[in-house]
């Protein structure tokens, strides 16, 4: 009868012939442990360390609520448009380059309009009103050139047997008067069109930059009333006092002219500091959560 194969002497598992260890639990074959000695693997190990408690993770404070989509793109119009006014009104006093300035500033203009509701119920209200005023202006000044041309027409007369013009001198510096007055009323409109636009977002300072703006522009236009409509007109009454018109009279009035324009860049970068300012409101404002 054959002899039963050896076993291993910590767990008992039979010992495959030439093997070095055990295949049931590891341990290198050879003699028998001391009576008492544990099974490998059948008691746990020793340990000097507590048990270590799960983590326990406390719930953060609540974050805002997200802003609406419409909210947030009515915050970026506002921003915008504000940034497009400022850069408007920065190159609105400049010879030739005004009209880029104007166009600019219209378009800046259109988007506060649009993203009017970002900054709640008044300064709604106050970019409403403002927008009204502007196209109030703009109607007004179509209105007034179109009047001016035909009252213009109006005071000439060509007379038909030798075809000489002849100009009514008393009724184009009526007419003259007239276009000044109006265009300095349409500044004053103007001018409150563009304190009204931001003043929801103007803080103290801000303000007094927006009233001393829409003062000096009044200074202005009343100056080209008072100096540069005399002297308009007389120039007309010399360029038109002949059978043919004379521009050189005109054309002298140009340097006055100029220099008048020049002024308009004490309003005009009084009004950029003031809409830069209220945009530095209105992006302070852009993150928080709706009212």
């Amino acid at each position: 009868m054959a002899a039963p194969p050896p076993t291993c002497a910590h767990c008992g598992t039979p010992i495959v012939p030439g093997a070095s260890f055990c295949q049931g639990c590891g341990a290198a074959v050879g003699p028998a442990p001391p009576p008492g000695t544990p099974v490998y693997g059948s008691t746990p190990l020793p340990s000097s360390f507590p048990p270590v408690p799960p983590p326990v993770f406390a719930p953060g404070p609540p974050g805002p609520p997200p802003i609406p989509y419409a909210l947030a793109k009515d915050r970026d119009r506002s921003v915008t448009g504000l940034l497009l006014l400022v850069i408007g009104f920065a190159l609105a006093w400049i010879p030739y380059v005004s009209i880029l300035g104007e166009l600019i500033a219209l378009i800046g203009l259109i988007m506060v309009i649009l993203g009017r509701r970002a900054y709640g119920a008044q300064h709604h209200r106050y970019v409403v009103l403002g927008g009204v005023l502007f196209l109030v202006t703009i109607l007004a000044t179509i209105a007034l050139v179109i009047g001016f041309a035909a009252a213009l027409i109006g005071q000439v007369s060509t007379n038909s047997m030798n075809g000489t013009v002849t100009f009514n001198h008393n009724g184009l510096a009526n007419d003259l008067y007239a276009l000044f007055v109006g265009a300095a009323v349409i500044g004053i409109i103007g001018g409150l069109a563009q304190v009204l636009l931001v003043y929801a977002l103007a803080d103290r300072t801000t303000r007094i930059l927006l009233w001393l703006g829409f003062a000096t522009s009044m200074a202005i236009a009343l100056l080209v009333v008072a100096l540069l409509v005399p002297q308009v007109i007389s120039a007309v009454n010399q360029a038109t006092s002949g059978s043919t018109f004379n521009s050189g009279p005109i054309t002298s009035l140009e340097n006055t002219s100029n220099l008048l324009g020049l002024a308009k860049v004490v309003p005009s970068l009084l009004f950029a500091w003031a809409y830069y300012r209220a945009r530095t409101v209105a992006i302070g404002h852009a993150a928080d959560p709706p009212s």
